[in-house]
């Protein structure tokens, strides 16, 4: 299913059918979840090719949704190959090129040459058709899957209303921030794995609560989000504190240490716990893995 959001089609959250497209990803991000170990020899390498993919997309101006489900497609893709060094860049940007075919009209599409510098001269295009290949064979070609992105763009009508802003003189500017914060928010949630086994309908609603108990909105978690994103508060409490830490982290321009570490000075949890909670997250023990092989 492809969830174009370019201006050359509809808006899939603006239309008639967005309850029941929102309800069919929440339940496919579910179905299709596969289980993250951290177990890539390559994992010390993802930093750089997160930031090659976002080097790409910009200059083919390739939209954040895309880009997370290419970052999406080459975590579990690492996570299953144990892949050599000159090859792993060719997966990471097939892993994009695949992604901008669901995602993008077909003149953003990244060309191989935009990665000759990165990769080996002698990469012909039949060569990278069957990476491209092997990838969609290892997904079983189910490679539009729903992403944090996609929600964030379901969620966004409701990031926040005109009673958050009640005779605040300064209110666009607060919204402008606040559109701001989502967006680099987002961005930090792609550099942390921890997050990479939190359902990404949760990292979104943890994404939106965060940016509101930063701005001091009250309540930072209003009836209308709980009805939309189908999360209670407390649901959130993992996933917000997790969240939190790697912003603070990102900000201090340290190496996150995916939640590991106590949380930074000055950072409140939007959500204060009690007594030690459940993961809140949906694991799935009995999906069967791909023997890991290498590539």
């Amino acid at each position: 299913m492809a969830l174009n959001h370019q201006r050359y089609t509809d808006k899939w959250w603006e239309t008639e059918y967005s309850d029941n497209i929102h309800s069919y990803l929440q339940y496919h991000e579910v179905k299709w979840r596969m289980v993250y170990g951290a177990r890539s020899p390559q994992i010390h390498l993802r930093p750089v090719l997160l930031k090659t993919i976002r080097s790409i997309a910009k200059t083919c101006e390739i939209s954040n949704v895309c880009v997370h489900l290419a970052v999406t497609l080459m975590d579990l893709f690492m996570d299953n190959h144990d892949l050599k060094f000159d090859t792993i860049m060719l997966v990471s940007f097939a892993c994009l090129t695949l992604a901008a075919k669901i995602e993008e009209h077909c003149l953003n599409i990244p060309k191989l040459k935009t990665m000759q510098n990165v990769i080996s001269k002698d990469v012909t295009n039949s060569h990278f058709r069957k990476v491209e290949m092997k990838i969609l064979m290892f997904f079983e070609f189910n490679v539009a899957v729903p992403t944090v992105a996609h929600f964030i763009e379901f969620y966004k009508d409701h990031f926040y209303c005109d009673n958050d802003f009640y005779h605040n003189e300064f209110a666009c500017i607060l919204k402008d921030k606040f559109n701001n914060m989502i967006i680099s928010y987002q961005d930090v949630s792609l550099e942390s794995i921890k997050l990479i086994s939190y359902n990404p309908s949760m990292v979104a609603a943890s994404i939106i609560l965060t940016t509101r108990h930063t701005l001091g909105l009250v309540p930072c978690w209003t009836a209308q989000l709980r009805k939309v994103t189908g999360y209670l508060k407390k649901d959130l409490v993992q996933c917000c504190s997790l969240l939190g830490r790697n912003v603070m982290q990102h900000r201090k321009l340290v190496p996150v240490d995916e939640g590991y570490l106590s949380s930074s000075p000055g950072f409140q949890s939007p959500v204060i716990m009690a007594s030690k909670k459940k993961r809140s997250h949906i694991d799935v023990p009995n999906v069967i893995l791909s023997k890991r092989t290498a590539f």
